[in-house]
């Protein structure tokens, strides 16, 4: 499969990015994993005693153990003809860089299986002839002769312009801060495969984010001087501690992108100890150089014959453009939008790689950010056009709503309650103590006068008289007490003289069965109960219950019984009514009830009726008082 290779030679780190050519052009530009943890790879080369060469992860853990063979930052060195010694060998910066190139091709023929059909390498926009005259030699010296060169700048703006719609003429400022060096260069656009590079670029090729993870380690030996002082610089062990510190300092100072403090744990031979570092004092450490940075990046606007106003948008790139004050600093100064991409680390090599793609009427639409009048006069005639396609309304029926049934299990509920209700409705009507109004005429049931109306005689004997059921009356306000009707204490009536035998009191089964007044019950009447034949009982009996049972007949007492040896009193010779009166301890208590009335009331008698009281047996069964 063809593809072209992109890579971006960073200080700290270094990325890769390819482009395949697929079925109709070429796709986007994809990163390629170089390291074990991450896409990008450490730039940190080793060499044996035994001509081993390791790259990134592996080179930094041997130099833990053996720091004289590990090569790091030689890209700052690159134009310097002095070589290094790494392990007995001299070893020159341009041809380290040169290396590690070879080394990701080799990567990436091993994972695409096949060489790339062209390969650009990035540099900072401030190199000269010299520097880029150097790597060039040094790339043909591995097998590389072919690669061509890209500024980092040109490269970004170009993977800029492949993700956001930038139209020609558009200018950009390019604020390039890496980990060792940093670029500023201001491009215009001029067509798809080519940035435009106006005024002078400026930069710092010792200015960078290893500068800051230096400027972390100088605060851990301000707050820790004992423990730095005690370290020998031929010992090992202690060597390889200051390593993993410095590996600590550079962690912490990605961390403060995120996190307003971080704690730094201080791991050396002398002692054990931890430093506490905050946002804000690792941003008055950097906030010199950030400002330097900002001053180089007016100079190449201003050396473009550019105002600030004149530039479109400002677009930061490298890992070290991440730190929060930078942006804020660009944005006062400045005043114009801001552009951060969200992997700065890979940016530049993704633009490497869309630079070095060949232009011509494949290349697709990723690539060809202009606007669509422009897209139009370069496609080619022997491409059919688009056919127009009528837009037909995609109308979706309303989903109909579903009608809740209720379950069985709820109808047989409801029912079973409804039958519950009933059955509870009809045992309370069954169980009232108290009965209606009027009552019908039954043979177990007969119509009884009330206490005023003349008595009949009856033909029945007197000793064994009917006792009719009480029939309740309905509407009680009060439910009465669930306990057997006791009659009061057998009082003598005042108005019999003292010779005579005073009849015992009426039960409140008898007022009831001849119409007699209950002192309990209320009366719709006051001529009722001021009827001078109706004699008012002397204390009120509690209504009887329907367990209620009489008496029998041989167990009532023989002065209250009514036979031919006690006959009533003769209805000539009556009591007078204010002597026959019954002294009352209380006055009844008005009623609003109407006594029951029957239809087939007896026909009124002029004679007085016998006093009710003796016609009627005691309901008691204690003994009656003895009469005098």
């Amino acid at each position: 499969m063809s593809y072209v290779l992109g890579v971006d030679l960073g200080t700290t780190y270094t990325a890769a990015a390819v482009c395949r050519r697929e079925a109709g052009g070429w796709g986007p530009a994809e990163v390629l994993p170089l390291g074990t943890r991450s896409a990008a790879v450490a730039s940190v080369l080793y060499f044996g005693s035994d001509a081993t060469v390791l790259v990134g992860e592996a080179a930094e853990r041997r130099a833990l153990v053996d720091p004289a063979g590990v090569a790091r930052e030689f890209k700052r060195r690159i134009g310097d003809r002095t070589p290094l010694l790494l392990s007995g060998r001299q070893h020159t910066a341009h041809e380290l860089a040169a290396r590690l190139a070879r080394w990701v091709v080799d990567r990436a023929t091993e994972r695409e299986g096949g060489a790339p059909d062209r390969v650009a390498v990035t540099h900072p926009a401030g190199w000269g002839e010299h520097k880029k005259g150097l790597l060039l030699a040094a790339l043909a010296d591995v097998g590389l002769g072919e690669a061509a060169l890209s500024t980092e700048p040109e490269a970004a703006a170009f993977d800029y312009s492949a993700v956001e719609r930038v139209g020609a003429g558009t200018t950009i400022a390019v604020y390039d801060l890496g980990g060792g060096t940093f670029d500023a260069a201001v491009l215009r656009k001029v067509d798809d495969s080519r940035f435009e590079l106006l005024g002078d670029p400026a930069g710092a090729d010792r200015l960078g984010g290893i500068d800051f993870d230096e400027a972390v380690f100088d605060h851990l030996r301000t707050a820790l001087p004992g423990d730095f002082a005690a370290l020998a610089l031929d010992d090992p062990v202690a060597m390889a501690a200051v390593t993993r510190l410095r590996r600590e300092c550079t962690e912490a100072k990605e961390a403060l992108s995120g996190d307003t403090e971080v704690t730094i744990p201080v791991l050396l031979p002398g002692g054990h100890a931890q430093t506490r570092l905050v946002r804000g004092e690792f941003e008055a450490m950097i906030r010199p150089a950030l400002d330097e940075t900002v001053a180089l990046l007016r100079a190449s606007i201003r050396s473009a014959g550019l105002a600030e106003s004149d530039v479109d948008r400002v677009l930061l790139v490298g890992g070290s453009s991440r730190i929060p004050l930078v942006s804020q600093l660009l944005s006062q100064e400045f005043g114009r939008p801001v552009a951060v991409d969200s992997d700065p680390k890979s940016v530049v090599a993704r633009g490497a790689a869309r630079a070095v793609v060949p232009a011509g009427p494949h290349t697709t639409a990723v690539e060809r950010t202009d606007e669509v009048d422009d897209e139009v006069d370069d496609v080619p005639a022997d491409v059919p056009a688009r056919p127009k396609v009528a837009d037909i309304p995609l109308v979706l029926p309303r989903p109909a709503r579903r009608r809740r049934l209720l379950r069985p299990r709820v109808l047989a509920g409801a029912a079973a309650l409804a039958v519950v209700a009933m059955s509870a409705a009809s045992t309370v009507a069954s169980d009232e103590p108290i009965a209606t109004g009027t009552a019908a005429t039954t043979p177990d049931n007969p119509v009884v006068p009330p206490d005023d109306a003349a008595v009949p005689d009856q033909a029945e004997p007197a000793a064994e008289p009917a006792y009719p059921q009480v029939q309740p009356v309905a509407q009680r306000s009060t439910p009465p007490p669930n306990r057997k009707a006791r009659p009061s204490p057998n009082v003598p009536d005042a108005g019999l003289n003292d010779t005579d035998a005073a009849p015992a009191p009426v039960p409140a089964l008898a007022r009831a069965s001849t119409g007699t007044a209950d002192p309990t019950r209320p009366s719709a009447s006051p001529a009722t109960t001021s009827s001078p034949a109706a004699p008012a009982p002397l204390q009120a009996a509690a209504v009887p219950t329907p367990d209620y049972h009489p008496p029998a007949a041989d167990s009532l007492p023989p002065a209250t019984a009514t036979s031919a040896e006690n006959p009533p009193p003769p209805a000539e010779t009556p009591p007078p009514p204010a002597e026959t009166e019954p002294p009352t301890t209380e006055a009844p208590p008005p009623t609003t009830e109407a006594p029951p009335q029957t239809t087939d009331d007896p026909p009124p008698t002029t004679d007085d009726p016998p006093p009710a009281t003796t016609t009627e047996p005691t309901t008691t069964t204690e003994d009656p008082v003895p009469t005098t």
